[in-house]
């Protein structure tokens, strides 16, 4: 059974432990680290991924434990490549912290290879970034404009059964256009808002354990129409709800639990995702170069680009939704 949250709610309760489970359609989860029983032993992860059809750009800033890193990938859709680089460094000093809200605030990173700044607010984002040698290839850089939408997001809260210190915090939000500009060595690409689409995955965590994490995500367009997806693996006690989701013009759709069967071990090959009832069949097949998966491999992060072939058949029993041809990407993390 899945519970929808419908009004704001606290993570924390006065002790310190996460009571509340489930859903909700918007940012109602109060998220305030200090209120925590493992307050400063938080983990955070910014996500972000933009895509207009011919290029698709990974961004991710995590700040876990006593590690924090910057993974980018670039792939090129069109031509078929991929780049990849990523920073990783071992934090001495207190970590950083990334933005509390997620709807407001500043991050900079700067280091002699990379310069990063993220200035966010409630309607917009903005992305700037110098990469040197990036891949051991080429300099990159780009700047972009995120600007949201209208529409719903998913949020979820998951608290572990055994001991409610450890949580799991989560909200996708596929609602943001982007314009501006990709530079990649001599290759330019341009971002017009009419065309490209932008999602935010915000996550923050305390887990008493690892996972090895494996999310299939697609934002597209479907006969005009936007359609974004997120299928994940279970963190914490998701009785009560989970990431399973999709849009359709903005409208989240939930589901519930996937049945995946793929071999991760070789990633070429096609991933298969089925929901209960018919709800959902779908096969994930990942875009190959010379017989490999095109692959970006960030420290212990890969994303696979591929497309999606298959229906869902959540809105219209009659006319099931075609996923024919959407691009896709499916990410692999350990966290």
């Amino acid at each position: 059974m899945q519970k929808e949250i419908l009004s704001p709610c606290r993570v924390f309760e006065i002790n310190g432990e996460v009571q509340a489970a489930g859903w909700a359609r918007q940012a109602l989860f109060d998220y305030n680290s200090e209120q925590s029983k493992t307050s400063g032993r938080h983990s955070e992860r910014d996500c972000y991924f933009v895509n207009n059809g011919e290029v698709s750009l990974y961004l991710s800033i995590e700040s876990l434990g006593n590690e924090f890193s910057v993974k980018i990938a670039v792939a090129d859709l069109k031509r078929g490549g991929v780049i990849c680089d990523s920073v990783v460094k071992k934090t001495i000093f207190p970590k950083k912290e990334l933005s509390c809200s997620g709807d407001g605030g500043e991050f900079l990173y700067s280091d002699r290879r990379l310069r990063l700044q993220i200035v966010n607010t409630t309607v917009s984002r903005v992305i700037k970034c110098e990469f040197t040698s990036f891949g051991g290839l080429h300099d990159l850089s780009f700047s972009i404009a995120l600007i949201k939408l209208g529409g719903e997001s998913l949020n979820e809260l998951a608290p572990f059964e055994r001991n409610r210190k450890f949580f799991y915090l989560k909200r996708f939000v596929p609602k943001y256009t982007a314009r501006g500009s990709i530079r990649v060595g001599s290759m330019e690409y341009s971002l017009n808002e009419n065309s490209a689409r932008a999602y935010f995955d915000w996550t923050r965590f305390s887990k008493p354990r690892k996972h090895d994490y494996q999310r299939l995500s697609s934002d597209c367009l479907l006969d005009g129409k936007r359609f974004s997806l997120c299928l994940a693996s279970r963190v914490g006690d998701n009785r009560y709800g989970n990431e399973n989701c999709f849009f359709l013009d903005g409208k989240l759709e939930k589901l519930s639990q996937i049945n995946v069967k793929g071999t991760p071990g070789r990633l070429d090959r096609p991933f298969y995702f089925k929901g209960g009832m018919h709800a959902l069949d779908i096969t994930f097949k990942p875009f190959t170069v010379k017989g490999d998966a095109m692959t970006a491999s960030m420290d212990k992060t890969k994303v696979v680009f591929g497309r999606l072939y298959g229906t869902i058949n959540r809105i219209d029993m009659e006319k099931p939704l075609e996923l024919d041809n959407a691009q896709a990407h499916l990410v692999f993390s350990e966290f």
